[in-house]
């Protein structure tokens, strides 16, 4: 099928005010090398945090990202309409699982850097809590750690989450709700010696 010209109303349209899905039908339609750059200048960031995340090992999200990168552009026909970060991020997921099998995990989940905390704050306590909540996140079942993470991390609504996991939109809210309700669990103790801390101090 030969794609139609685009207008020129269409060309006077900057590709930094045009929406992903915009400049996705541009790379899909027109192979434009443009709109590719613009999409990969958004997400770079996020999709190699989220392949970090995810394999856990620096060299392996390199591969994991670049994979992803160049799936994206050769899947470009079977984006069919709908949130184009979302059927990004199921590609990375799918491309993730797929390769994570050839990599045997070298660095501690201490080395991989995200946070629920603020990164600013540097307290002792502060620091304590934040090894761990990364601590207790990694020990979570994946059922419930990869939609908490969708979630709070990479800022995915349910109906997205679904759709990625191929779930429920319910089911993905009990997941997220179970993971938080785990995670205070694990942290009580912690929370609970920093208030005791707190109380000795004043």
């Amino acid at each position: 099928m030969v794609s139609l010209p685009r207008t020129i109303s269409d060309l006077l349209i900057p590709l930094m005010e045009r929406t992903d899905e915009e400049l996705f039908t541009l790379v899909r339609e027109h192979n434009d090398d443009k709109a590719f750059r613009e999409l990969y200048r958004r997400y770079d960031r996020r999709l190699f945090a989220y392949c970090l995340r995810v394999m856990k090992v620096q060299e392996a999200a390199e591969d994991a990202f670049q994979t992803v990168m160049t799936s994206v552009f050769e899947k470009r026909a079977s984006f069919l309409g709908g949130n184009f970060a979302a059927w990004l991020f199921t590609i990375a997921r799918n491309q993730c699982l797929n390769i994570k099998q050839k990599y045997k995990p070298t660095t501690d989940i201490d080395d991989i850097s995200y946070s629920l905390q603020d990164k600013n704050d540097t307290t002792g306590d502060d620091i304590l809590l934040n090894d761990a909540l990364k601590q207790a996140i990694a020990a979570l079942p994946e059922e419930f750690r990869e939609p908490l993470e969708l979630k709070h991390f990479d800022g995915f609504p349910y109906e997205e989450i679904a759709t990625m996991l191929k779930i429920s939109v319910s089911l993905a809210k009990v997941r997220v709700f179970r993971a938080k309700k785990m995670l205070q669990q694990t942290l009580a103790p912690y929370l609970r010696e920093l208030t005791m801390n707190a109380d000795g101090e004043q």
